[in-house]
């Protein structure tokens, strides 16, 4: 596995961080056009989203072959749409679920800052 990439930790952090991008980018899907959602937590969670998936891209390039990035992101793109279609419609559909996604969210963003810090510490000095 080390021929295929090195890096295995940074590899399951990326794994980890962008199952979370996947997952909350099919959910944020299902909850536009606006018009009978609350607007506000839907941008927000959006907000989030974008955040995430920068901060997640940010580090896989940093830290990952771009090959295992290409191959291991669309794996995890491809197949985790079942995953989401098991959960429960109020999960997928609803404000319950939209708000558990902010907060699943917010944990991937604290894990990324606290993961990606020495990283992207050398990778601007």
């Amino acid at each position: 596995m080390t021929q295929l990439e090195p890096n295995l930790g940074a590899l399951v952090w990326f794994g980890l961080l962008w199952s979370v991008c996947c997952i909350s980018f099919l959910q944020l899907v299902g909850m536009y056009p606006l018009q009978r959602r609350s607007g506000a937590a839907v941008i927000a969670a959006t907000l989030l989203w974008i955040a995430l998936s920068a901060g997640t891209i940010t580090f896989a390039a940093v830290e990952l072959r771009w090959s295992t990035i290409v191959v291991v992101g669309g794996v995890l793109f491809l197949f985790l749409p079942e995953l989401f279609q098991a959960l429960p419609r109020r999960w997928r559909d609803g404000p319950a679920g939209l708000a558990m996604s902010g907060c699943v969210m917010i944990v991937a963003l604290a894990l990324l800052a606290q993961v990606a810090s020495p990283s992207f510490h050398t990778w601007l000095v």
